[in-house]
């Protein structure tokens, strides 16, 4: 446990209790495996031709949010729970952002407007919706010093950046600005402690 975090016995029950929220929130959420999904594996071949094979990790090493569907990898149910409860959170901005947009709207806001690569401005504000929840968590959950930590900024600026998804930012200083003010917020209003369910 980092400092100011959460101990490692509660992270199972936080992540139970984050699906328990999600689930009475938006009726018929679902988790469903990517390597059983068609779709999934359309969308892999899809994005290995347009990101000239730079995106060949989307079916084991990403969560995706299609509507009120949460496509996972395999490796989800051995992952640490705390990791779940974190990408989890991240997830759910984008669910509420399906039920916000409609799915006609996320397609053109995601993959069209006003480009699909480079300055993809849609997809980059709805990312960056999901990373700023992401920081969050990280606060709260495994404390300051995690979400300050280098290796996190690094991780959503190359996601941002690279073709993980489709370069949808080229400016890479830019990210980090907006990662260093969200931190800067952070520290002068605190997100309030996670109310700690029984670990049992």
């Amino acid at each position: 446990m980092t400092a100011g975090g959460v101990p490692r016995a509660h992270h199972e029950a936080l992540y139970a209790a984050l699906v328990r929220d999600i689930e009475g929130r938006w009726r018929g959420v679902r988790v469903l495996r990517k390597s059983e999904s068609r779709f999934c594996r359309l969308i892999d071949r899809a994005l290995r031709i347009l990101t000239f094979g730079g995106q060949d990790r989307f079916l084991d090493s990403y969560v995706t949010t299609l509507g009120r569907r949460i496509y996972v990898p395999d490796s989800w149910f051995t992952m640490d729970a705390g990791e779940r409860y974190c990408i989890l959170r991240h997830e759910a901005v984008h669910i509420a952002q399906f039920k916000r947009f409609t799915w006609p709207g996320m397609v053109l806001l995601y993959l069209l407007l006003p480009m699909p690569v480079g300055l993809a401005a849609g997809r980059a504000l709805l990312e960056w919706q999901g990373y700023r929840e992401t920081l969050d968590a990280h606060w709260q959950l495994y404390g300051p010093a995690a979400a300050r930590s280098e290796s996190l900024k690094k991780g959503i600026v190359r996601r941002f950046t690279g073709p993980d998804y489709a370069w949808m930012w080229m400016l890479g200083r830019m990210v980090e600005r907006a990662i260093e003010r969200h931190l800067e917020r952070l520290e002068a209003h605190p997100p309030r402690p996670l109310d700690l369910p029984d670990p049992r």
